[in-house]
């Protein structure tokens, strides 16, 4: 039993050591988070592997060539998240001028926006400013309003660089695993995996928080006014109960809501 608790202090204590301090502000420690090395490559690398290959509306003559329905639906969804991406994009440069230095990692200073073949909703993004979303979330023709705030959270995810701050403590704890606890391989990446879970669920909720606040400013200085926002929110159909995007925009899409509410 004591060695139990031993271990559950020691993968705190790890993963408080890859946030760079628990009871540190994130947007105070930050800078010594995200500075490490290979913490971005180690980002845009787990996005690859999390995210489907960009979505294609032309008809190349493959067997499973979309009907032409689904092809005119695709090419809508496409040009109106390119439509609101460059809205948020120049939303973006006006509330930060020095975006190529808050996000080093920002190719040519802009988000590279896009649609990733996917059956249940979702979106995600890197730490070089890629957003991905799926398919489904055009299939329910959204509000501009709507899908707006969708991509709004994911670029405030980028540009307050919590990509790389995870991908820091997932690289700080591995490290640590490997210098301090003897034995397999596999024993060592358990208990990796371990503290970099607790090292992102005791972040997820602040960092959350955060993104909501950069995405409420994206909007209304992208032209978004946010009660048209929340109201589209209200409107929009109800979400999946299950999977962990839909439980974290619902939680999202509450705190525009009672910041409205608040207004």
């Amino acid at each position: 039993m004591m060695a139990l608790v031993g271990l559950k202090r020691f993968l705190v204590m790890a993963a408080c050591l890859g946030m760079a301090g628990c009871a540190t502000p994130p947007t105070a420690s930050r800078a010594r988070v995200v500075d490490m090395p290979l913490a971005s490559a180690h980002a845009d690398i787990s996005f690859s592997l999390a995210t489907g290959s960009r979505q294609n509306a032309a008809c190349d003559g493959k067997l499973n060539c979309p009907g032409q329905s689904d092809r005119a639906e695709a090419t809508r969804f496409n040009r109106q998240v390119q439509r609101i991406a460059g809205a948020l994009q120049q939303g973006a440069d006006q509330l930060y001028p020095d975006l190529a230095q808050r996000v080093p990692g920002l190719a040519a200073s802009r988000f590279d926006v896009y649609v990733v073949e996917g059956a249940e909703p979702g979106s995600a993004s890197s730490a070089n400013g890629r957003i991905a979303l799926n398919a489904a979330l055009g299939t329910g023709q959204p509000y501009d309003d709507w899908l707006a705030f969708v991509i709004a959270r994911e670029m405030g995810h980028v540009i307050a660089r919590h990509h790389e701050e995870n991908s820091a403590a997932s690289i700080a704890t591995a490290v640590v695993m490997n210098i301090v606890i003897p034995g397999s391989g596999l024993l060592k990446s358990l208990v990796s995996a371990g503290g970099s879970g607790l090292a992102s669920s005791g972040k997820r909720d602040v960092q959350d928080l955060e993104a909501d606040a950069i995405a409420s400013r994206l909007l209304e200085a992208a032209g978004f006014r946010l009660r048209d926002v929340s109201l589209s929110l209200r409107l929009a159909p109800a979400l999946p109960n299950e999977g962990q995007w839909s439980n974290n925009f619902r939680r999202s899409s509450h705190n525009i809501l009672s910041q409205v509410r608040k207004s």
